[in-house]
């Protein structure tokens, strides 16, 4: 991997950035900064500098794979995201803001949101303890805690058939997709953990993770709504419409890009519900050099589907 491409990644912190200077720059159009960057710059920029078709060499792999730098650009986005998220709750106990403002900066927050449930996907396929965590954490913050659960464990063992609430149909609309898999995989996610539950005697139904990644988020949400109401004089409608809205945002993202992703593809079945392996032909593949600086080499879905556990930046090109 050339030093370029590995200073490159730096640019994932580009939003946060953004976020905050729209903030304290003088004009009101500003808090909407990072919805130009991220719909109109950045498609351009791809289409200046174009793609990036180079895969890493084999022996690369394991340097690449020892070095924390890379680690701790992912980690690190975990922390910004709660940065974030107290600190526009801050910010709106300056009661200094218009209906104008706060709209963007609820948008651009969502926008970033979008990019943290990449980076819990990153994290929430490694085997590590810490990096599930950090997973975890980071979905709780959106309101999106089943997806570990329905991703790992459901998405990867049924993408590309009829069983995938995550995977989109030829010529399904977005809208109808997105009613199919935000309703369908929390119920694939609750049915996920049940099997399993019932399957080491864990009948209880408040012993499902599911739950419990939800209720962690009411409690976020309470705390931060209560901490701001009582201390700072916060409108309570204010706090929580926020936080509503960028996990809103932010998961309508993440389907989405998994619209794109899986579109129309289907595994052959080749026996009563059983259907050919995983490879690098069920999942669609991008090279745009600057957009997967940004998003950890996301558009290199194929080699991610056939060797889920690859980290983000030895993942491979398939045409």
């Amino acid at each position: 991997m050339s030093d370029i491409k590995k200073i490159g990644f730096l640019f994932s912190y580009t939003l946060p950035v953004l976020i905050l200077a729209g903030y304290y720059l003088p004009a009101e159009p500003f808090t909407y900064l990072v919805l130009p960057f991220t719909y109109a710059l950045v498609p351009l920029i791809d289409l200046a500098i174009g793609k990036d078709k180079n895969n890493v060499l084999k022996g690369d792999f394991d340097g690449l794979l020892e070095n924390r730098y890379f680690d701790f650009l992912v980690y690190s986005h975990v922390y910004i995201q709660y940065f974030l998220l107290v600190w526009t709750c801050y910010v709106l106990s300056a009661d200094s803001l218009t209906s104008f403002q706060l709209l963007g900066l609820f948008v651009s927050q969502g926008i970033y949101s979008g990019t943290i449930i990449n980076v819990a996907h990153e994290l929430g396929h490694r085997k590590s303890s810490l990096a599930r965590i950090h997973s975890k954490v980071a979905l709780i913050s959106v309101c999106y805690y089943h997806f570990i659960v329905e991703h790992n464990r459901g998405h990867h063992v049924h993408v590309a058939t009829p069983k995938d609430p995550a995977t989109s149909k030829k010529n399904q609309t977005i809208y109808g997709f997105w009613i199919q898999t935000v309703f369908g995989s929390f119920k694939s996610a609750w049915n996920i953990e049940k099997e399993q539950n019932d399957g080491v005697g864990k009948d209880k139904w408040w012993q499902n993770q599911v739950l419990w990644g939800l209720l962690a988020s009411v409690a976020l949400f309470v705390v931060l709504t209560t901490v701001f109401v009582l201390f700072f004089n916060v409108d309570f409608g204010l706090i929580l419409r926020f936080l509503l809205i960028q996990a809103f945002i932010a998961f309508l993202l993440l389907e989405t890009v998994n619209y794109v992703e899986h579109y129309g593809i289907q595994r052959i079945e080749i026996g009563p519900g059983r259907y050919e392996k995983v490879n690098p032909l069920h999942s669609w593949n991008a090279n745009h050099f600057y957009s997967n600086l940004l998003l950890f080499n996301l558009q290199r879905h194929s080699d991610h589907h056939a060797y889920a556990s690859r980290p983000y930046q030895v993942l491979r090109d398939f045409d």
